[in-house]
């Protein structure tokens, strides 16, 4: 069958509802790609800016189960942060979230998982990487030219040229989430009749995690 592209499937494992498994595909393949790019280990340090979103959620619990020190930069949710697994919590409501890292950590982190600066902000996060460190931005804001002048390897990363887009990528997250390692971080199940309010508090920023319509 000759142009015809296979779907990424995977089979959903035991213990994990299909509410669960409808949440989970791009954001948890997405903080996965972002893991193994950053290559972070336990004890190293890694920054997670946007933190409490779908990706972001996901590639802190998943940081944290690997051992690595999370400190995430969020809009106000910082217990929403810290229940997740981040051990330091910077809210960019209260404070410059750039200038607060610098002073926590002078030296520098080793990676950076921006999922919310574009182009012009995300050169700040050269002045918290210490030199040999990796950014990800999922925004394709980050210039690979820029940072690797100053020591710092960047990548843009794309939901649709993942290779994690395909079985293997979903049914190691799928077992993630089976095991315990994320969860599944559904805000709502809701009927189709409520689709329009909710894309309205959508728009608005008034919902974290994943919104799932039950048909």
């Amino acid at each position: 069958s000759q142009g015809v592209t296979t779907e990424p499937l995977a089979r959903i494992p035991g213990g994990v509802t299909d509410e669960q498994a409808a949440a989970l595909p791009i954001a948890g393949i997405t903080a996965l790609r972002s893991l193994e790019l950053l290559g972070v280990t336990e004890g190293q340090r890694l920054v997670v800016m946007g933190a409490t979103g779908g990706v972001g959620g996901y590639t802190v619990q998943m940081a944290w189960a690997r051992g690595v020190h999370v400190i995430a930069t969020v809009r106000g949710d910082v217990d929403e942060a810290r229940r997740l697994g981040a051990e330091e919590v910077y809210d960019a409501e209260a404070v410059d979230v750039f200038d607060a890292l610098r002073t926590s950590h002078p030296d520098g982190v080793e990676a950076v998982l921006d999922l919310v600066n574009g182009s012009g902000l995300i050169r700040r996060d050269a002045g918290i990487l210490k030199s040999g460190g990796g950014l990800v931005s999922t925004r394709y804001a980050a210039e690979e030219g820029w940072f690797a002048e100053r020591q710092i390897t960047a990548f843009n990363i794309a939901t649709l040229t993942n290779p994690l887009s395909s079985p293997r990528g979903l049914t190691k997250v799928a077992r993630m989430l089976a095991e315990g390692t994320i969860t599944a971080r559904i805000h709502s199940i809701i009927q189709p009749d409520q689709i329009g309010e909710t894309l309205e508090k959508l728009r608005t920023g008034g919902l974290h995690g994943k919104v799932v319509i039950r048909f």
